[in-house]
């Protein structure tokens, strides 16, 4: 399957896109707040958190209400969604932004928590693989890994009823058109797998636990934790 383009998320808008995540995503709080919950309750207050594909710092704001004095380090390949972040964030001597794509090596540095939100279903299948190996090794002992993201559905009548609600939840959130037309097309670049497939490759990579912690069809929030 063929690799996005190399700035895809730069097709984005950053003015406009953290208020159009709630239109465009389903259950986006929920999303949030429970990947949020999981680091929470294993990071200690001054822990240590890398945030993958961050685009705007948005995963890393709701992480911020949380853990006030972590130290986050924030990375994605668009700087023009970073120059965001950096707005968000500035003054925070605690956040660390950062222009990497997923595919090339991690911070040398042990990490309390990795997070990552709505980015790694850009990868192909063994680039995720290799991402999620990647990430185990950069955890401390019983750390936590947790990724909100798009999914596919396991068979193809289900991915129609998954497309039908999401479409469902844009029109009723009065989604802007033409930002919905927008989305598709930026939606023919993704290369999503079922969930199923990413707890199995977790397990795979060396995760001790598992487990998917919220799912609205199309979207979940899901969690590996290292062993102790």
């Amino acid at each position: 399957m063929a690799r996005p383009p190399a700035n895809d998320k730069d097709l984005w808008n950053p003015e406009s896109y953290d208020g159009l995540r709630r239109q465009l995503i389903p259950s986006f709080d929920l999303l949030y707040s429970s990947a949020a919950e999981a680091v929470a309750a294993v990071v200690p207050p001054d822990g240590r958190i890398l945030d993958l594909g961050a685009g705007t710092g948005l995963l890393s704001a709701t992480l911020r209400r949380s853990l006030p004095h972590a130290r986050l380090i924030l990375v994605d390949r668009s700087e023009l969604m970073l120059t965001k972040a950096r707005q968000r964030f500035a003054g925070d001597g605690g956040i660390d932004i950062r222009v990497t794509d997923l595919t090339q090596a991690l911070p040398d540095e042990p990490f309390d928590a990795v997070v990552s939100g709505l980015a790694i279903h850009h990868l192909p299948h063994t680039d995720k693989q290799d991402l999620f190996k990647r990430i185990l090794s950069a955890l401390r002992p019983g750390g936590v890994f947790v990724n909100v993201d798009q999914i596919l559905a396991p068979f193809p009548a289900l991915e129609a009823v998954y497309d039908r609600r999401h479409e469902r939840h844009v029109i009723d959130s009065d989604t802007p058109p033409d930002e919905w037309a927008a989305g598709r097309e930026r939606m023919r670049h993704d290369i999503c797998a079922d969930l199923e497939s990413q707890l199995r490759w977790l397990r795979e990579a060396g995760f001790d636990h598992v487990d998917c912690l919220v799912k609205d069809w199309r979207f979940a929030t899901y969690a590996g934790w290292a062993a102790a």
